[in-house]
């Protein structure tokens, strides 16, 4: 498996070092705000010529592994221009935050540069993150998030 995740950690280095180039907003700003509000996103093979289906999932790699595959695709990411920031503070488990990355391959990726990843849909009881986020104790107190989320579980 060490040998396949080096593989995948040097395609991801590839992309990183062909970052995005800098994008003049004013010069393409109609065009710039179409693909925004069309919510256009490119194929992952298209940006990092890696697609959803090769990434290992997290219970197949160790912690080790986990970390190293999520750090090239996080460079990888940023250098294309997608910044990717995890809810908790970095409490939250590598092979989750792993896990709920490697699901954005299925959609692929905003196709202008500057876009951030924040896995904040603001739907507290189904998100993967929530028992580590402390923006969501603004919002809900446990007991009544996990009233939520067993409605939500029961529907």
């Amino acid at each position: 498996m060490q040998k396949y995740i080096n593989q995948l950690i040097g395609d991801l280095r590839q992309a990183e070092e062909n970052p995005t180039p800098e994008v003049n907003l004013s010069a393409d700003f109609e065009q710039r705000m179409h693909e925004i509000e069309e919510g256009l996103r490119y194929k992952s093979t298209d940006i990092l010529k890696i697609k959803y289906e090769e990434l290992p999932p997290a219970e197949r790699m160790s912690e080790n592994q986990t970390k190293e595959l999520l750090t090239a695709i996080i460079n990888a990411l940023a250098a294309k221009g997608t910044q990717v920031h995890f809810p908790g503070d970095g409490t939250a488990p590598i092979k989750l935050c792993y896990s709920e990355l490697r699901e954005e391959f299925v959609d692929g990726f905003h196709a202008m540069p500057g876009w951030n990843i924040d896995f904040c849909s603001g739907d507290c009881p189904s998100c993967a993150f929530a028992d580590y986020c402390k923006t969501k104790d603004d919002i809900w107190t446990k007991e009544k998030l996990d009233a939520a989320r067993k409605e939500t579980d029961t529907e």
